[in-house]
């Protein structure tokens, strides 16, 4: 098993592809930080006017949007809540850290998914589209083995991606923004609406661990669907439309009760400490179950399709 897993790792580094999404994925952090380095000025001693300002806008806009969505209208809510607390507990707003900017580099998450997803959904469907699968399962190793290695290697490859972006940005952070900031407080809107504080630093890590556990589910998704496609640009595809139109199908399907049954519903497990549930009724425990469901039905449909496939006209 040692060496299939191996062999898979080989398949996944040895591609120029691989590195190339690396560079980009790079590349757009370094960016930002340029981006956020250059247009950060100190904090105005008129701070809190310039809060009550903009919470007078965003009550405009609240007033005035009949046709805003539902969770624009309660992002804007929080947002005001933010403010007003800062005011209240005479917070001015604070320059970048190298920790705060970690932070906000995990919101290129949306493209450290898309690159993890072009792997795992070629995966499988490539040995099917370039004929290599004859020869893969002519070796000794059963076809529930070459599955479970290429499924770990999958895995393994997440974590990799996900813990280069982590160290990267933190690395970038501390060379634009300086070494300090991981005790800083972090404001928050929790589950329940209410305005909380956790160090930047423990902020950081419990994103990271929420954002692989999405992950996860994400190349799970891709999985299967490369097991069950011969073809591997349909199956990237078929997985990259899946994860970019997730979160919009729940919202637009959240007029009704099994809306919370849907996998994308409940991938996001930080929804129950930050700002809420997506879904009414949502609880974590539900969530969980539901993620473990879905789990082991796509795991074992993954198996029951490629362990049953003919390959004789591959």
């Amino acid at each position: 098993m040692f060496n299939l897993i191996a062999n898979e790792n080989q398949k996944i580094y040895r591609r120029m592809r691989t590195w190339i999404m690396v560079g980009i994925l790079l590349l757009a952090i370094v960016l930002v930080a340029v981006v956020i380095a250059t247009h950060q000025h100190a904090p105005s001693a008129n701070w809190k006017q310039t809060l009550i300002a903009q919470d007078a806008a965003m009550q405009k806009q609240i007033a005035q949007g009949k046709h805003i969505p539902k969770a624009a209208i309660q992002n804007l809510k929080d947002n005001i809540a933010l403010n007003q607390y800062y005011i209240a507990h005479n917070i001015a707003p604070s320059q970048v850290t190298g920790w705060s900017f970690a932070n906000t580099a995990v919101n290129l998450s949306t493209i450290l998914t898309a690159f993890i997803l072009v792997v795992a959904g070629d995966i499988v469907a490539s040995e099917f589209s370039t004929g290599t699968i004859k020869m893969l399962l002519t070796q000794t190793a059963t076809r529930t083995k070459v599955l479970t290695s290429k499924f770990l290697a999958m895995l393994i490859y997440g974590v990799f991606l996900t813990a280069v972006m982590l160290v990267f940005s933190l690395v970038v952070g501390w060379i634009f923004f300086g070494f300090h900031g991981v005790g800083a407080a972090h404001v928050y809107a929790n589950a329940h609406r209410q305005i909380a504080q956790m160090s930047t630093g423990w902020y950081l890590l419990m994103r990271y661990g929420f954002l692989m556990i999405q992950i996860v589910m994400m190349e799970t998704i891709a999985f299967m669907v490369s097991a069950i496609f011969r073809s591997s640009a349909l199956a990237i595809t078929i997985s990259l439309l899946a994860f970019l139109v997730g979160n919009t199908l729940v919202t637009v399907l959240s007029s009704y009760n099994w809306d919370k049954y849907i996998l994308f519903a409940n991938t996001d497990l930080s929804q129950f400490v930050e700002n809420g549930p997506l879904v009414h009724g949502l609880t974590l425990s539900f969530s969980i179950w539901i993620l473990v469901a879905y789990f082991v039905v796509m795991t074992v449909l993954s198996w029951v399709v490629f362990s049953r496939r003919d390959v004789a006209y591959t």
